[in-house]
């Protein structure tokens, strides 16, 4: 099962805009720099645990520990695109990002600890676009703390298809959203776990960066 990181533009942000009530053609709000979103990206949370329930009743634990190391991008990557055509000062900003962890960085499933290598950030920051919808966060961050990946390339693998077997080389990693990013509590938990995919409970939110 593809992961959706790849379809974060072409579905999510579309959907969100067609739902939001028609903006102030005044509004306007300048929207930061690059360093901002990094900022946002080192915030992550530095451990959690969490829980998978079974069918059982009874549930895997879940729990993560990381440290940032060096950055996998120079700055974080920001495009920023109309909310509302008749009005060019109202615009969504996407960004990316993604930083290398330190080694000891782990995730532990089910007893099994497995090394982090990276995190990836796929953000939208919706502050300049005018929207007054209450459910629409103003910054929401898709988060994937990932094992095993040491290029920090994924979720395609590098040099495929020339190379051959899966697209894909991301087979186990946890993904969370942030939509406040002043508290950076992690909703809507997911892991993968050797290409098998659940969801996760939070349990514990750990300390705050």
């Amino acid at each position: 099962m593809l992961i959706k990181v790849m379809l974060f533009i072409s579905l999510m942000v579309p959907v969100l805009a067609k739902a939001a009530p028609k903006p102030s053609p005044n509004s306007k709000i300048d929207l930061p720099g690059p360093e901002y979103y990094r900022g946002l990206t080192l915030k992550i949370r530095p451990s959690g645990q969490f829980k998978v329930p079974l069918p059982d009743g009874s549930s895997k634990p879940i729990k993560y520990k990381l440290e940032f190391g060096t950055p996998a991008y120079q700055a974080p990557i920001i495009g920023d695109y109309p909310w509302d055509i008749d009005n060019p000062k109202l615009i969504w900003r996407s960004f990316w990002d993604r930083v290398f962890l330190k080694d000891g960085s782990s995730i532990e499933v089910g007893g099994e600890l497995i090394p982090l290598t990276c995190v990836f950030v796929a953000g939208q920051d919706n502050r300049a676009s005018g929207n007054k919808n209450p459910l629409i966060p103003k910054i929401i961050m898709k988060v994937f703390l990932i094992a095993k990946d040491y290029s920090c390339q994924g979720p395609i693998r590098p040099g495929w298809p020339s190379s051959g077997g899966r697209k894909e080389n991301w087979d186990t990693y946890l993904h969370f959203e942030v939509r406040d990013p002043t508290i950076m509590l992690p909703q809507d938990a997911m892991v993968r776990y050797l290409w098998n995919e659940f969801p996760a409970v939070l349990i514990d939110s750990g300390s705050e960066q």
